[in-house]
């Protein structure tokens, strides 16, 4: 590298440590610990050639030097800004020139750029103590150590010019005396040789002595220990350590963040914050994990696990530190959260590759060979890093009490801050229209310039007397014209309202301000307010016409209860749930509190279940909160039959079938477990197993710890094959350590988990048993996703040990290999996972966010479409779509799952189709996958996705990814030039909050990643009801009259002096009729403040009307109070008022003297004062008459402004001036009085007029209510019918512009007033007449199937396994219905699915029942074990199978009147219902189960 390159390159890097924002380096890094850094890499100086970024972050924009040149260069980018600093250049010359201070030409614009330095200070030092409280964070290193990646010294800038000179003009003879040097270099190496070979010989033949060192041996692969340390540490093992925080070695440093650099050694303890991404050495866990919290990152908060590189895992300590010699070979820094590339390397020492030997005699040894020396071979070892082996920054330790590691990346290279980057600059709607209007009163600005420029060149050009006593300023026409123009340029400056801009920033800090401290969105729980980081925006709240929303997280808590269960056919778990009570309050709205209802019911349930538990065992881990309730799980378990087999199987799998961690919060207690989990699914699971009784202990090595009903259970964990999006299942391998079984314990996905079920049954009893229970549960899961509910699959294998062995070395093989090791991995386990046996399934709610349900249906009236972007299946969106509002049962469902692009296309032209169809009589929703979308956001597909979009009331994207989000967010806001709202709570919801409009993050209980890229964080949705609704609106209305009357006033101001000019004594002379300090305080004091009160205060309605009549949102939406002809209309009242202003007063004066004293008040500034003072009055009162409500503090605030225009001008006309002294005798005329009140009512006249004429035949929606609202009844029939509409029906009001231009075209007779009412303003509601359906009908566009929905949808990648099972789910709806399969699954007492003949029996029971010891209680059934081939027991199944049959197809009618919430429970319950509200099903069931009837009815006591 030449000494100019290495210049060019030392310039580069100081320009981009100045940057805050430095962009991540697109080269690899290589970091070296203890080991000499090659030659290439270090520069003439011998300090390293890359210089790596510092780990202190700047996210503010400012620093105490830079503030004033940025700011001010910041400022002066607006074109109003430049303006004024140009006429304050202008005025500089006396010439143009219409102030006699300079102080009083630069005070406006002075004052603007002050207020506005002060306001941007304030929120850059909150940015300042954010980045200091990150970069001053503890943590630590090593003592008294070098990192060789880091300069010892810096050399200065100047002396490495000088030497790059010098070593210029040296290069020639530098090489050749490097050739010399080379010569001299083999001279010498020669020579060595010599000298080492007669060492050699002369150690080969001297006299025997005893050998003293080590005898050096070639490499032989093996005999190096896997560890960068060299030798293997014997007898020395890792201590387990608790997780409490003991003192930190005193070899360890406190460093702060900031002085981190990369290559550091890094010592972490259990919950410190990652400061840096940093590669895992080595943890205080035997097998090298951690556990890492990245809510942060991701927004989940569910841990994941992370694993120390093998040849690391032994540095413990500082000095293990400082002894190892490796280097890390690194990708370049990237943002992608998932993938990280490295490898560590490390050479192996020929002392190393040595064995000692004892000493002994030399004349026992043998003579050496000569060539020995030369077999020594030079090896490197190699260990891949990946992103398990890389803690990020900003994730958080967890249940790991210490964590060594090596910094990879710092600072802005760390993948946080490259996934942050930083919020782009956003510029409210508003704020983007009212441009052109500046741009108009631009134009209106030359305008006047130039007549004023032409007349004064004309006039210049005629001949008057004033040409004999006056000497001209200009010697030609053209130049009087010329200056003509920039003096008017100067007058007419207020025509531009510099104030504008300020008072808008002033009236949305105060609405961000009223927002921060709404109780209404404060969050009590989570001491979380709502917090607006973007305060210039909050004008597009009220004009949102699309929510795109996450789903988990945001719609739902992430919180997940296990609800209810399949087992051997029988479905186990009480109460309803959300997503059902929803569906009834649907369906019958007048329906009481089902919710309170089932609440009572529940927790008397789950008292019976407690009582029963106690009495059947001793159960330590007892949680009297289970979200699992059904006392008949332990009646089951008490019958000591297969049913009970079964229970024992299924509870024990999920107890052993998972990854999780479990936690003791309280050491004192240790029966107190909480479970961390990767996924809160798991969790719930391995939580529900512990409340029934199967409780998940401890996890000790290889040793798992369960202890099931009351009793201990060992077993050894042979392996454990993982959950991926790919495989979709996760298995575990285990081994009894009581009876040696070795067992294989599936769960995941029911298609996956269906696909590698046991095809070839037997076709004996138990293989039909199996059969049926495959079916049953089928069924099971299809009306558990009806509820709402999240399903998964059991599946167990017994294998024998000879089996497992050779699969075992099959699994180390794969896992051991170089290349394509996941795919070899994946096939080894699909090997294993086969002819799997069902034992059930699971059933998990994911629990609505309070109040979202309400929320959407009020959104949903005000116009707003709401589409949901998840990454979830389409089942499940769906399920969840029905839940919270966003689908209803009369909606048409279009399913859309393309695989290609001619696909694609297909589908949504057909959708297109069907919707175009159905859209005059019924509500469509469109559902559409991800793979769907990779083609349908391409041209030219997207222009039709959109336009099918848009004829939907609904759409629901799955399975995206956060690229497709923002994508779908940008087809939408770009295509249909609409306003966008997105929601989310994780880092896969970044890309879409920065590409809408707005972006409101959730804050509450997951990661900030959303937060800090978000306008406006919440804590829940619900409240995005009141942010939109209320402070939207309220805020657009604010600002939208504020500005225009902002206009008003400057234009009525500037063109008053205009008007003077066509009547002054000589014509257009340039003359000004204003004193200066008017045109100076106009808009800073007299005028300002009543606009800016009305922008902060101003109501049309209080905020419960807002939520009582949605569609007033509506106005926002089409835009209706800021639209150009409002503006127009605007300037035409101006020029309107400004002509009365100046002619009633003109009038007066040229009347003649009108002082009652005599005094002489006919001069220039005279007229200027009078006609000042009326102006004033006139721009303030104007304020009153835009308002809507009328407080106190607004008649102050006008009253007081108007005031400050007398205060001044009494105060100013006592300086002795020579052209304004004494100009308060005015205002003691009663003629100024009489002008003034005369010529205020002459101004307001026509518009008060034009207001009452409007607000009678065209008003807008606000006016109807709050007619409503104050008149408290209505003055005709359309008024009142509407109020009624209001009330009773959903949004179908006039649609905006991105909607489909066909409306429901089929109205009630009630409502033909509507039809020829062209309105543009008017509330107006189409009433929908159609046939209400009791089932949402669900169209594949892909197939071309039209089904029943009943709430299991399969996903496109789902739908192959499930072929032989369509028929059996889809069947007829007394087959189907919830109420039958619950009766057929509690009458069927099912054998055990894996049932085999009796000698065979003990391979199918992995954990058996005989094994528990079980008490009796009182009301237990009685048992009478009996085994299942007894022919009793096969007739009493026939007998109850039949009535199965015969009750199905006979007894349960599907359109019975809706039962409730105690019937319905009733039903569920079985053997513990009260005799008096059994109905039919439960009483056959005692009929032929006497233990139960006889529970039920004990005998009388004679």
């Amino acid at each position: 590298m030449s000494p100019w390159t290495k210049l060019v390159q030392r310039f580069n890097t100081t320009k981009e440590k100045k940057n805050p924002f430095p962009t991540a380096s697109t080269e690899g890094r290589t970091i070296y610990v203890n080991t000499e850094i090659p030659n290439e890499e270090l520069d003439d100086y011998g300090q390293p050639t890359k210089q790596y970024i510092a780990n202190k972050i700047r996210t503010a924009k400012y620093t105490w030097y830079t503030f004033l040149p940025k700011n001010l260069f910041e400022q002066f980018r607006g074109i109003a800004n430049l303006y004024f600093l140009f006429l304050v250049i202008l005025q500089m010359f006396p010439i143009f020139s219409t102030s006699a201070s300079p102080i009083l030409v630069i005070l406006p614009l002075a004052a603007i750029l002050i207020i506005t330095g002060v306001k941007d200070a304030f929120e850059d030092n909150k940015r300042h103590q954010t980045d200091q409280s990150v970069n001053k964070a503890i943590t630590y290193t090593i003592r008294e150590w070098s990192n060789v990646n880091v300069a010892v010294y810096k050399v200065s800038l100047w002396r490495r010019a000088l030497n790059a000179f010098v070593q210029f003009f040296k290069g020639s003879s530098k090489s050749k005396k490097k050739s010399l040097d080379d010569d001299l270099s083999r001279v010498t190496t020669v020579q060595s040789e010599f000298e080492l070979s007669s060492k050699k010989h002369s150690l080969l033949d001297a006299k025997p002595f005893k050998r003293v060192f080590k005898r050096k041996k070639p490499y032989r692969p093996g005999q190096i220990p896997h560890s960068v340390l060299g030798k293997k540490r014997s007898g020395e093992k890792k201590k387990h350590s608790s997780l409490v925080r003991h003192p930190v070695d005193k070899r360890w440093k406190k460093t702060m963040w900031q002085d981190l650099k990369v290559g550091d050694f890094v010592f972490l303890r259990n919950d410190d914050n990652v400061p840096a991404d940093i590669a895992v050495l080595s943890t205080s866990e035997q097998d090298g994990m951690c556990y890492v919290e990245t809510q942060n990152l991701d927004g989940e908060t569910n841990l994941k696990i992370m694993r120390s590189l093998q040849a690391t895992s032994e540095i413990n300590n500082p000095d293990d530190c400082k002894r190892a010699e490796f280097y890390i070979e690194s990708e370049p820094p990237h943002a992608n959260l998932y993938t990280y590339n490295g490898v560590l390397k490390w050479k192996v020492d020929d002392m190393e590759a040595s064995s000692p030997m004892i000493s002994t005699p030399s004349s026992e040894l043998a003579p050496m060979d000569e060539d020995e020396y030369d077999d020594d071979v030079s090896h490197e070892k190699t260990e891949a890093i990946t992103s398990s082996n890389v803690l990020l920054r900003g994730c958080v330790l967890r249940n790991t009490a210490w964590v060594i590691g090596l910094v990879l990346f710092t600072g802005n290279e760390t993948k946080i801050m490259l996934n942050s980057g930083k919020t782009p600059s956003k510029r409210s709607k508003i704020e983007k229209a009212t441009n052109p209007h500046v741009i108009a009163n631009f134009v209106l600005l030359f305008v006047l310039c130039v007549i004023c420029s032409i007349a004064a060149s004309i006039v210049y050009s005629t001949p008057t007397s004033a040409n004999f006593f006056e000497s001209k300023d200009a010697e030609s026409a053209t130049m009087e014209g010329f200056l003509m123009f920039w003096t008017t340029l100067v007058i007419y400056q207020n025509i531009i309202p510099i104030s504008l801009y300020i008072s808008v920033q002033i009236v949305k800090t105060a609405a961000a301000y009223f927002i921060h401290t709404d109780l209404d969105m404060y969050n009590e729980r989570l001491d979380q307010p709502c917090i607006p980081k973007t305060w210039n925006i909050s004008d597009d709240l009220g004009q949102i016409e699309y929510i795109f929303s996450d789903k988990t997280g945001t719609l739902t808590q992430n919180i997940m209860e296990f609800r209810r269960c399949t087992v051997n056919g029988v479905t186990y778990g009480l109460g309803e749930t959300e997503a059902s009570i929803g569906a009834k309050k649907r369906d019958n709205p007048n329906l009481g509190d089902i919710q309170l209802s089932d609440n009572l019911d529940m927790n008397k349930a789950r008292q019976e279940m407690l009582q029963k538990q106690s009495q059947l065992f001793n159960h330590r881990y007892v949680n009297p909160r289970s979200t699992f309730v059904d006392p008949k799980v332990y009646d089951d378990l008490a019958n000591n039959d297969v049913q009970s087999q079964s229970l024992i199987h299924f509870f024990s799998a999920l107890a052993l079938c998972h990854t999780v961690i479990p936690e003791l919060p309280d050491e004192d207690n240790p029966y107190d477990i909480v479970y961390k989990a990767q996924s809160p699914d798991e969790a719930a699971l391995v939580a529900t197993a512990r409340d029934v009784g199967f409780t998940f202990v401890a996890r000790e090595k290889d040793t798992v710890i369960m202890d099931a009903l009351g009793e201990i259970r060992n077993f050894q964990l042979l392996n454990v094959l993982e959950f991926n999006s790919t495989r979709k299942r996760m298995s575990v391998i285990m081994k009894s350590q009581q009876d040696g079984n070795i067992v294989l314990l599936c769960k995941g996905a029911d298609s996956v988990i269906y696909e590698r079920l046991d095809k070839h049954l037997p076709d004996d009893e138990a293989g039909r048993d199996q059969q049926r229970i495959r079916d049953e549960t089928q069924e099971h899961l299809g009306v558990f996703a009806n509820e709402g509910l999240r399903t998964l699959c059991i599946a167990s294998k017994v294998l024998s040990e000879k089996e497992y062995l050779e699969w075992a070395d099959r699994y180390k093989s794969a896992a051991n290999a170089i290349r394509n090791r996941d795919e070899q991995v994946e096939a080894v386990c699909e090997e294993i996972e086969r002819n799997l046996m069902l034992i059930g399934g699971t059933a998990i709610e994911d629990k609505l966010q309070e109040g979202v349900p309400e929320t959407i249906g009020v959104l949903a009236k005000a116009g707003i479409k709401i589409w949901v972007l998840t990454g979830d299946k389409i089942e499940t969106a769906i399920n969840i779509g029905f839940a919270c509002n966003l689908l209803t049962k009369d909606m048409l469902l279009i399913s859309v799952s393309g695989r290609n692009e001619q696909d694609t296309m297909e589908q949504i032209k057909r959708a297109q189709l069907e919707v175009g169809e159905k859209a005059s009589y019924q509500r469509c929703a469109l559902v559409i996958d991800g793979e769907s979308l990779k083609f349908a956001l391409e041209p030219p597909i997207k222009e039709e996705l959109l336009a099918l979009g848009t004829q939907c009331m609904a759409v629901i994207c799955c399975r995206v990814s956060p690229m497709q989000k923002a994508k779908v967010v940008n087809l939408v806001k770009k295509g249909l030039k609409v306003m966008t709202l997105a929601i989310g709570d994780g880092a896969n919801d970044v890309s879409m909050i920065q590409e809408a409009n707005v972006g409101v993050g959730i804050s509450g209980e997951e990661g900030r990643q959303a937060v800090m890229a978000s306008d406006y964080a919440i804590a829940q949705f619900r409240y995005l009801s009141k942010l939109l609704l209320v402070h939207g609106r309220w805020s657009y209305l604010r600002t939208s009259e504020m500005i225009l009357t902002f206009f008003y006033k400057n234009i009525m101001w500037t063109l008053v002096l205009f008007w003077y000019q066509l009547f002054c004594g000589q014509v257009f002379s340039g003359t000004m009729m204003f004193d200066y300090s008017y045109i100076t305080l106009y808009n800073l004091v007299f005028t300002s403040l009543p606009c800016i009160f009305a922008g902060v205060l101003d109501q049309d309605l209080f905020s419960k009307y807002s939520f009582k009549y949605p569609q007033l949102y509506l106005m926002g939406i089409r835009d209706d109070k800021f639209h150009k002809s409002r503006f127009y209309l605007t300037v035409f009242d101006a020029i309107y008022q400004s002509a009365v202003c100046f002619a009633v007063p003109y009038m007066l004066f040229i009347g003649g003297k009108f002082s009652a004293q005599g005094y002489d008040m006919e001069g220039v500034f005279e007229l200027g004062t009078f006609i000042a003072g009326i102006a004033v009055v006139v721009a303030n009162g104007l304020v009153g008459f835009t308002i809507f409500s009328w407080t106190w503090v607004m008649v102050a605030v006008i009253v007081l402004s108007s005031a400050t225009f007398f205060i001044w001008t009494g105060i100013y006309a006592q300086v002795n001036t020579f052209t304004f002294y004494g100009e308060d005798i005015l205002f003691r005329e009663g003629a100024f009085w009489l002008c003034l009140l005369v010529t205020f009512v002459i101004c307001m006249l026509p518009r008060y007029a034009t207001k009452y004429v409007l607000h009678m035949d065209k008003p807008f929606d606000n006016d109807i209510i709050r007619e409503i609202v104050l008149c408290g009844k209505q003055t005709h029939g359309k008024r009142k019918t509407l109020e009624e509409e209001e009330e009773a029906l959903p949004i179908t009001m006039q649609r905006t512009h991105s909607e489909s231009t066909t409306m429901f075209k089929s109205y009630d007779d009630e409502d033909d007033l509507y039809q020829h009412d062209d309105n543009a303003y008017a509330l107006s509601e189409a009433k929908l007449k159609r046939t209400p359906s009791k089932r949402t009908e669900i169209v594949n566009m892909h197939s071309g199937v039209r089904q029943s929905f009943t709430g299991y949808a399969f996903a496109a990648e789902d739908k192959a396994p499930f072929e032989e099972y369509h028929q059996t789910l889809y069947r007829h709806s007394s087959l189907s219905s919830k109420a039958s399969l619950r009766l057929r699954a509690r009458m069927s007492t099912a054998t055990l699915s894996t049932t085999m003949e009796e000698g065979d029996e003990r391979r199918g029971d992995w954990l058996p029942l005989e094994g528990f010891k079980l008490r009796r209680y009182d009301t237990a059934p009685t048992t009478e074990t009996k085994k299942s081939t007894s022919l009793g027991w096969k007739m009493m199944k026939a007998m109850k199978q039949r009535i199965v049959s015969h009750k199905s197809s006979d007894s349960l009618d599907p359109h019975l009147s809706p039962r409730s919430p105690s019937s319905s429970m009733t039903q569920q319950r079985g053997p513990f219902d009260d005799p008096a509200q059994r109905d039919e099903g439960t009483e056959l069931v005692d009929v032929y189960q006497p233990q139960l009837r006889d529970q039920r009815h004990p005998p009388s006591s004679p």
